[in-house]
């Protein structure tokens, strides 16, 4: 998701940016390491894949800029046992043009740009999954763009390990404290955590006194740890492993903006996941 603006140009990413994309880095490695000596074809997959760059402050004032390698240029970079096959999934037009361009600095690799909506592509792919096949899976989305059945068709998969970069601002924000969102909104909630029930658990009556009655509502206590939480709980119904730590990306003012998760079928790479979390 580095690339939010016009084509050519990466968007701008904090220190968070940075963190997502080192623990990234370091999983992929040790993924491709400890598979090295199987016999399994092992493919890449970048949801939202951007341009392959994004753009970084190199002081505290901000004045001064880098250009830095997005997740689709880390995993083209993993070379003790480089991936066999990587799918690079993006819908806008101009960012699919700079990973045509990024594709052409890659002779002999095999990459696969899909111009679509990650939500329609990553079933399909999952589907068509061979028995020899093993798939690391980047959701890195600009906000609340996956749905929930994406989610559900990488589990079902069994052969898929997934980093999930869950929007818990956008969602929080979704999710007003005094009173329950609107229809509007509860029907995007509902397809990012699959079902009404399992949002909805974030919010207990109380009683409001009217004029007229005791009226009952229905509030969310403040804050976002709940919402991560009930998310992480959702994960743990379709996949069978799930990385007990996680890890929360923050603005310049300390403001939770993402939650990253891994979760897997293969409890080793739910222990190689949990370490790097842990300890970087």
């Amino acid at each position: 998701m580095e690339n939010q603006g016009d084509v050519n140009i990466p968007s701008f990413g904090g220190p968070w940016t940075g963190q997502k994309l080192e623990i990234l880095r370091r999983y992929l490695d040790a993924y491709t390491t400890a598979l090295k000596c199987q016999p399994f074809q092992l493919t890449y997959v970048d949801a939202f894949a951007g341009t392959g760059s994004y753009t970084s402050a190199v002081d505290a004032y901000e004045e001064f800029y880098e250009l830095r390698s997005g997740s689709t240029r880390i995993a083209l970079d993993i070379d003790d046992k480089p991936f066999d096959k990587l799918t690079l999934i993006e819908k806008d037009v101009r960012r699919v043009r700079d990973l045509r361009e990024l594709k052409k600095e890659y002779p002999g690799r095999d990459i696969r740009i899909v111009e679509s909506d990650a939500n329609w592509e990553i079933p399909s792919f999952c589907n068509n999954m061979s028995g020899l096949d093993r798939a690391v899976v980047f959701l890195d989305p600009y906000a609340t763009q996956v749905s929930w059945a994406t989610i559900e068709a990488i589990a079902d998969a069994g052969k898929i390990d997934c980093w999930i970069l869950f929007p818990l601002m956008a969602v929080t924000r979704m999710m007003p404290t005094e009173n329950e969102p609107d229809e509007t909104l509860a029907n995007q909630l509902d397809r990012v955590f699959g079902g009404r029930e399992h949002w909805r658990q974030s919010y207990t009556y109380s009683h409001q006194l009217s004029i007229w009655r005791d009226e009952p509502r229905r509030k969310r206590a403040p804050g976002s740890e709940q919402i991560a939480s009930r998310y992480r709980d959702r994960l743990n119904t379709v996949f069978s492993s799930v990385a007990g730590t996680r890890r929360t990306l923050r603005n310049s003012k300390n403001a939770p903006l993402f939650e990253l998760f891994f979760a897997a079928t293969n409890p080793t790479g739910v222990d190689i996941a949990d370490y790097i979390l842990k300890h970087w």
